[in-house]
């Protein structure tokens, strides 16, 4: 048995949002203790790319991370409050890729854009 750090994405601090946690674990393989870890409550199950980082680290420092993880006020948090008190002072990080939507003055500026895009893409048909 070895001890690994995983980072993970957990939730509960808005809609696209995760906050990064790291989570101390003792288990045979990194593959196990990923598995592990999306058991524990809180992580972005759903996400493809839950897991950011497995890492094996000596006793020493399993033991200050557990610490660490114990006395972390979000993983302690039961209530909204004590989540929403926690997202104030957190580094929240945005995971939603939103494309950036041309935004027009006048219905003139909509239209010439749309015509010029199209003749681009006619262009590229016929070269």
């Amino acid at each position: 048995m070895r001890y690994y750090l995983v980072v993970a994405k957990c939730g509960h601090v808005g809609k696209g949002k995760y906050i990064e946690v790291e989570f101390p674990i003792y288990a045979n393989d990194k593959s196990t203790a990923s598995q592990l870890c999306l058991k524990k409550g809180k992580v972005k199950k759903h996400l493809k790319n839950a897991i950011s980082s497995v890492c094996e680290v000596s006793y020493d420092i399993y033991l200050n991370k557990l610490n660490e993880f114990k006395s972390n006020l979000f993983v302690k948090a039961h209530t909204k409050k004590e989540i929403v008190d926690y997202i104030e002072t957190a580094q929240i990080l945005d995971s939603s890729k939103k494309k950036h939507k041309k935004t027009f003055d006048s219905r003139k500026e909509r239209i010439m854009y749309v015509l010029k895009r199209n003749k681009i893409m006619e262009d590229l048909m016929y070269a």
